[in-house]
């Protein structure tokens, strides 16, 4: 067994539908933030902030840390890129204040495991217990694409991966466009190296942000694809995803249904069994385990 695999299976998923960016620098926007129904805010101190307000912004994310995490979302915060010292900087700030991922951009193999070990060395300074703050690498590369299984699978720190598509147009020299059709294969290759690793698999925000109708068919593709959240930057994208991305009460109904069929097929003996007009085996019912289990976990 790959000991890695092995390592996440004891590790649910965090069943976090939205993750919404706020400016690091931005007192206001991540005051206004604490009160709206996303699961997860991202501090962003990277592409969210001009280069002047950098050490602001840090001071800020700092101070509000553990603000968030008394609200009882999950914060995150995605650092500068380490190959510029902003990046550095950012990580030794806010080791102190523990927040619970940290969101790697420009992610491969090489940077993630030089973050890993810049966090353990941190990590032992400020008397946080070992590899607790975990790690999101942002693929938005065609590197990070094409060796997406290599990354992820690089330290036992990562609970999640989340798809650039904005930078990854950028570098292929190609139109982004509301349907998203050009991030197709990213997509796919984002999910199958998640999935396969237990991950998170958080998609790329929709930033057409006046067009609902364009964000609920771009979430719900995703969905459809494999990601189990997505990444939002307007407030007003919250409510969609969560809807899209949370079991319907006949999908629970349906799954509690089938559960119930299968005690009745265990008491008979029968691992197999048929419920409306379907053939039911082992990774439908455990499925139907997940449907329920997302479904109580999100309605706490």
């Amino acid at each position: 067994m790959n000991k890695r695999k092995g390592v996440l299976k004891l590790n649910k998923q965090s069943f976090n539908r939205t993750y919404l960016y706020v400016p690091g620098s931005s007192v206001k926007m991540i005051n206004k933030a604490l009160d709206l129904e996303t699961d997860s805010i991202i501090l962003d101190l990277e592409d969210a902030v001009a280069p002047s307000d950098k050490e602001e912004a840090r001071n800020t994310v700092v101070k509000y840390i553990s603000k968030i995490k008394d609200s009882g979302k999950e914060v995150i915060v995605r650092i500068n890129s380490i190959r510029e010292e902003h990046g550095y900087f950012d990580l030794e700030a806010i080791v102190s204040e523990e927040p619970n991922r940290i969101i790697v951009p420009e992610a491969d193999e090489s940077i993630v495991q030089e973050i890993d070990l810049l966090l353990n060395s941190a990590e032992v300074r400020h008397g946080v217990k070992k590899g607790k703050i975990r790690l999101i690498p942002l693929l938005e590369t065609a590197s990070g694409i094409m060796n997406s299984y290599k990354i992820l699978s690089s330290t036992d720190r990562i609970t999640g991966v989340q798809l650039g598509a904005e930078d990854l147009t950028k570098e292929l020299e190609i139109e982004r466009t509301p349907t998203g059709n050009e991030i197709d294969y990213a997509r796919v290759m984002t999910v199958y190296a998640g999935k396969s690793l237990n991950l998170d698999v958080i998609d790329t925000p929709y930033v057409y942000i006046k067009d609902d109708e364009g964000l609920k068919l771009d979430t719900v593709k995703a969905k459809s694809m494999g990601f189990t959240a997505k990444t939002c930057i307007h407030p007003n994208q919250i409510n969609i995803i969560n809807e899209i991305f949370t079991p319907t009460k006949e999908e629970v109904n349906s799954a509690k249904d089938l559960l119930s069929e299968y005690e009745k097929a265990k008491e008979k003996g029968k691992s197999v069994f048929v419920y409306n007009g379907q053939m039911v085996d082992a990774p439908i019912i455990e499925r139907s385990r997940l449907i329920i289990e997302k479904y109580n976990k999100i309605r706490k």
